[in-house]
């Protein structure tokens, strides 16, 4: 019920608001100014928004904030022109049963958004062999909270897919008149749940969208699930986008430290590892070069140096085992082998069944948001070539 939260907070506000409205005793001055204000700037509009956007539950507070402020302005202020200046107390009663009705169809469009597909079926034969169940977050007997440094449970996650782009206020006023504010609702993932224990090496495999970055991205804190919990026991890692960070008009020396702060170190220690760093990227000749005349491999080499410089508790991987030439290739590896050495937990997301095998002791398989298989990581990947080469 978390994603409904707001609309009942909605149609409370609004029931409360009528009651103070009708009982003598509160309705008059000062104690009449809140439910007033209420369904002047807040009420209305946010009702409003929640039938236009299903999902408004994930936007940020300030930018909710703002929609609802200018639309029951502009609510308020069309009711007044149709109803031809009515008194206050018509004009609020038509507020208050406009943000009821409102809130009703908002709830009954976001109840619409989060109700389970039908499943796909494939004209395949059934992955045979042991798997775990898809409710993979019940840990195992045995198993306590601090064995387990990655829980994710029952976790989807909607995008809208919109036609149109709508920059600004006013824009987004006119095409809401004309009709025209359009978009489809898109789960990039629904319902997985499965967990890793600490030190363990998960691995993740599927097609091109599947929903395995998108995954990453919420249990590294980049995005906030649409329902679900995740749970991460240590600090996290991600080698996700290694050029996310870099300003091009910095030179890769200046880009080192500014990356580094935004990966939580500080100064002296960048200083510390900064040859560590400029060794193992072999940008030595280029390091005082602007990074925006640096080659897109160069730019990974870099930002994978930074990103590993230091042994994390939790390292989240993104088809960065691929960077640069075959030599660096081979030094990257190496230097994952060496985390994968210790009582590091991985999570892995690789195209490569090979990689899965070498690094991974078990691994998910995802199919079109969907967790296919989970188990072994042999048997999973070897499944999922299967299906691969039966699809191709």
């Amino acid at each position: 019920m978390n994603h409904y939260r707001d609309l009942a907070f909605v149609i409370i506000l609004d029931i409360l608001s009528i009651i103070w409205l009708i009982t003598p005793s509160l309705n008059s001055y000062p104690f009449n100014i809140v439910p007033y204000l209420l369904l002047i700037f807040i009420l209305p509009g946010y009702s409003l928004l929640a039938v236009l956007k299903p999902t408004l539950n994930q936007m940020r507070v300030k930018g909710r904030s703002i929609f609802s402020v200018n639309l029951s302005l502009l609510i308020t202020l069309l009711i007044i022109i149709a109803l031809n200046e009515p008194p206050l107390a018509s004009l609020f009663n038509a507020l208050a049963a406009l943000t009821f009705f409102l809130t009703i169809v908002g709830f009954m469009r976001r109840r619409t958004g989060f109700e389970e597909p039908d499943l796909q079926v494939y004209d395949e034969e059934p992955i045979s062999g042991t798997r775990e169940v898809y409710t993979g977050a019940d840990v195992p007997a045995g198993l306590n909270d601090k064995d387990i440094a990655i829980k994710v449970e029952n976790v989807s996650m909607q995008f809208n897919l919109s036609q149109e782009k709508v920059d600004n206020l006013k824009e987004y006023v006119i095409k809401l008149a004309k009709g025209e504010l359009f978009y489809q609702e898109f789960w990039a993932l629904k319902n997985i749940s499965f967990y890793v224990k600490r030190g363990e090496k998960m691995g993740i495999v599927g097609l091109n969208g599947a929903g395995k970055s998108t995954l990453l991205k919420l249990i590294s804190g980049v995005m906030k699930p649409t329902t679900g919990n995740i749970t991460v026991n240590g600090g996290i890692v991600p080698l996700l986008e290694l050029g996310g960070g870099f300003d091009g008009n910095y030179t890769g020396r200046e880009n080192i430290f500014l990356r580094g702060a935004l990966l939580g170190y500080s100064k002296e220690f960048m200083e510390s590892k900064y040859d560590e760093i400029v060794e193992f990227s072999e940008l030595e000749e280029f390091i005082d070069v602007p990074v925006k005349n640096y080659s897109s491999g160069m730019i990974t080499r870099l930002g994978f140096s930074i990103s590993t410089i230091v042994h994390p508790q939790i390292l989240i991987l993104d088809e960065v085992l691929s960077v640069g030439d075959a030599k660096f290739q081979e030094k990257s590896m190496q230097r994952m082998k060496s985390f994968l050495n210790q009582d590091v937990t991985v999570l892995l997301v690789s195209h490569s069944a090979a990689q899965i095998k070498n690094l991974c002791s078990r691994a998910i398989w995802l199919d079109k948001g969907r967790m296919v298989m989970m188990g072994d990581a042999e048997e999973v990947a070897d499944k999922y070539m299967e299906s691969v080469t039966r699809g191709a």
